[in-house]
């Protein structure tokens, strides 16, 4: 999961302390620090310092890990290629809390929060965010780049498109697809498989406006 003492954060906003925090948690970091383009204003983000824009990565690419904490499913996407594309090393951040199954996949640059669960058979592609409280029962696929935010719940067998964002408190039943950068908002229950580039509402979630 680490092969450095040091941690790189790219990304110093909110999700970004919340991402520290977790990396704290895990014990094994003696130093953390954020790059981000507000350097120029402010040099701290809660008790971690900001120690310059994102453009000084390869700085630490011989003696740190990196983690890219940006909700943004495309930007997090392209910073992760960006870094691979030096062999940086990229890590992946497991909280002590969440259960991951001894028999389950998870890919490189990815977080679980506090309390996740990730059950037998799943599959987590790189680049993914797995919220606080989010559980991902047996089977389920989730492709790269996508956010699973806090408290959703998946059923099993289900298949998360690449570049999508379940908004908090969203439910998924079993065996069905949710398309590629499909997006539901807070509290949807997902029944049918989605249609890609889609916004999802209501109980049960409708599409409601495309994406593009």
């Amino acid at each position: 999961m680490s092969k450095y003492k040091s941690l790189v954060i790219i990304g110093a906003g909110g999700h970004g302390r919340v991402v520290a925090d977790c990396a704290e948690s895990i014990g094994v970091y003696d130093n953390i620090i954020f790059l981000d383009d507000c350097f120029d204003e402010r040099k701290k983000n809660h008790l971690w310092s900001i120690a310059g824009p994102i453009a000084h990565w390869p700085n630490y690419c011989d003696n740190a890990d990196f983690i890219v904490a940006v909700g943004n499913n495309v930007l997090r996407a392209s910073l992760l290629q960006q870094l691979a594309s030096k062999q940086s090393y990229i890590a992946t951040l497991i909280h002590p809390t969440a259960f991951i199954s001894d028999h389950s996949v998870i890919g490189k640059g990815v977080v679980v929060f506090a309390n996740a669960v990730i059950n037998v058979g799943a599959h987590i592609d790189d680049g993914c965010i797995i919220n606080t409280a989010a559980t991902i029962d047996h089977d389920c696929h989730i492709q790269a780049y996508c956010h699973i935010s806090p408290g959703v719940n998946l059923a099993g067998g289900v298949i998360v498109g690449e570049f999508s964002w379940l908004g908090i408190g969203s439910s998924v039943v079993e065996y069905i697809t949710i398309a590629n950068n499909t997006q539901s908002g807070a509290g949807a229950v997902i029944t049918q498989s989605t249609s890609s580039n889609t916004l999802y509402l209501g109980v049960p979630a409708k599409p409601i406006r495309s994406l593009i």
